[in-house]
């Protein structure tokens, strides 16, 4: 007797399973109840749910890009898809494998002339808008090709880190699936002489070069290049710098590692290093405005060279079907010269103020920088998730070896959840920095952390504004928000809070912080218009 073939529904979550998904996040909704149902008797996939789809979405990156891996989310139709889109264009801006699964009301239902709530324009328009924020999208109303659409899909995630989109009709979900044929596993296209030939162009580039720089990006971390990009800098001894969006890409403590590039609002020698190269090799760095400094213009189109996901372009030609990983491979094995170049001077470490900086005065930004790199002298491992704002500019002065971000996309409500996801994904206690307005927008997630089992500890940058859009336009009257108590809420969501007033309580608050058990959080007073320096710098010198 041939053996009983699973469900649809039953073989998307084992084709999860065989490619390392452990968790799966979700909100139910009556048009995905099916798929929920089989989800929870099918266990091996532990099921997440929070409180709404934005922070879900978040969530769900979060772990996706601490375990450089895809992650599921599933939604309902309509309300529940489109609630999500924002959090899913961040992931596809940002270059994060999510795998967007959505219920839809059934086959069965369908032409009866009526409307189907949560239905927009038409039953297609779902899938039309993820159309605009994903790499793939298939519906699965077939039991004879879903199986194909559903391996299809996840390959496509996995190889460039992009998310996709896959749509169930309700009463498909229980129907037995069709095997996938012998033979039809999906592969994107590779062209291995079109690598080996990029990679020979680049070396010649790199022999002949006299101020060679590397610039390591995000998509170095999203496909797990780390050892080899510091292989490469180490064979051809080329001082390496990272963009905004990929800090932490490279070990901040490689003696070839030359600092984080931000334009003139960055350390001048690190802008020198970039804007003056004679081979700028951009390693998985997004050609953004905010991720390079709003400094485009600045680098000569003739000296750059700049591989990411699957494309090569050297000079003003390119070459395409090339994978960043296999190229890279490709140019490892080209010979290096003996040429000896000096290493460039290493970003200086943070300096720590000295312990009567911790005073009765007024907390403030720099503050909370340098009570965060004292506790990362005791808790090196500490992966920090900041909120867009003054909180991610401060980040660049905290010295550690993980941050997770909205660096480019730059959506606000990204790290509370996300550094669920986070811990989730790793097992470790993220720091995570946010602002006032970015926490009244998905901070309750943090209601969740005890029954999920976690414990992080939040900052949040209390200064009951939206400082730092304040901040580029002053003269407006619009940027006031309700001051929350915020360390209440804590102790109502089962977790321990603290005032903050002065810069002696914010230091003594977050290492006791990090002795709780539960999840803590500091609720930093701050004056109005107070900021870090270098959001400073970036606002002076980007308007200079």
């Amino acid at each position: 007797m041939a053996p009983k073939q699973p469900s649809v529904g039953l073989y998307l979550l084992q084709a999860l399973y065989r490619r390392g998904l452990r968790h799966l996040f979700g909100i139910p909704g009556d048009f995905a109840l099916n798929f929920f149902k089989i989800a929870e008797d099918y266990a091996k996939l532990k099921l997440v749910t929070l409180s709404h789809e934005p922070g879900l979405g978040f969530a769900a990156d979060g772990l996706s890009r601490i375990r450089r891996q895809p992650a599921a989310v599933a939604v309902t139709y309509g309300a529940g898809a489109l609630n999500i889109v924002n959090a899913v264009a961040c992931a596809y801006a940002e270059k994060s494998p999510l795998i967007v699964i959505s219920g839809a009301p059934g086959l069965s239902e369908r032409g009866r002339g009526i409307l189907f709530h949560h239905q927009a324009k038409s039953l297609e328009s779902q899938a039309r808008i993820f159309r605009e924020i994903t790499a793939h999208q298939a519906i699965l109303d077939d039991v004879h090709t879903a199986a194909e659409e559903i391996d299809k899909a996840l390959a496509i995630a996995e190889a460039l880190a992009e998310p996709v989109y896959l749509e169930i009709p309700r009463d498909l979900v229980l129907q037995p699936i069709r095997p996938p044929k012998t033979g039809t596993k999906f592969a994107l296209p590779f062209d291995a002489q079109a690598s080996r030939e990029a990679a020979a162009e680049v070396a010649r580039r790199l022999k002949q070069a006299r101020r060679p720089v590397l610039m390591v990006g995000v998509e170095a971390r999203r496909f797990g290049l780390g050892q080899r990009i510091v292989q490469l800098a180490e064979r051809w001894r080329i001082p390496v710098t990272t963009s905004f969006m990929g800090r932490t890409a490279y070990p901040i403590d490689h003696p070839l590692y030359a600092g984080t590039y931000l334009g003139p609002a960055g350390h001048p020698r690190v802008m020198k290093l970039v804007e003056g190269s004679d081979c700028l090799l951009l390693l998985g760095v997004l050609l953004a405005d905010t991720n390079m400094a709003l400094r485009l213009t600045s680098l000569n189109p003739a000296h750059v060279v700049h591989a990411i996901s699957r494309r090569v372009s050297v000079g003003h030609h390119g070459y395409d079907h090339v994978p960043l990983a296999q190229w890279l491979g490709d140019l490892l094995r080209c010979p290096a010269p003996s040429v000896r170049r000096p290493a460039p001077r290493a970003p200086a470490p943070p300096r720590l103020k000295p312990e009567k900086y911790f005073d009765s005065s007024k907390a403030t930004v720099e503050a909370i920088v340098q009570a965060c790199n004292r506790l990362l002298l005791e808790r090196p491992d500490t992966p920090i998730v900041a909120d867009n704002g003054d909180c991610l500019f401060a980040s660049l002065d905290i010295h550690s070896p993980d941050l997770l971000a909205s660096g480019y996309y730059a959506t606000m409500g990204f790290a509370v959840p996300a550094a669920l996801g986070a811990q989730l994904g790793s097992g470790r206690r993220p720091l995570v920095l946010v602002g006032d307005g970015a926490f009244q927008m998905t901070g309750s997630e943090l209601s969740h952390a005890p029954r999920l089992g976690l414990n992080p500890v939040v900052v949040v940058f209390n200064n009951a504004s939206w400082e730092m859009l304040k901040t580029i336009q002053p003269e407006g009257e619009y940027f006031g928000l309700t001051r929350w108590d915020y360390a209440a809420l804590a102790g109502i969501w089962g977790g321990r809070g603290y005032r903050v007033q002065t810069k002696r309580e914010l230091k003594q608050a977050l290492f006791a912080a990090f002795r709780e058990s539960s999840f803590a959080l500091l609720d930093v007073r701050l004056d109005a218009g107070e900021t870090s320096q270098v959001l400073k710098n970036y606002l002076r010198r980007i308007r200079g």
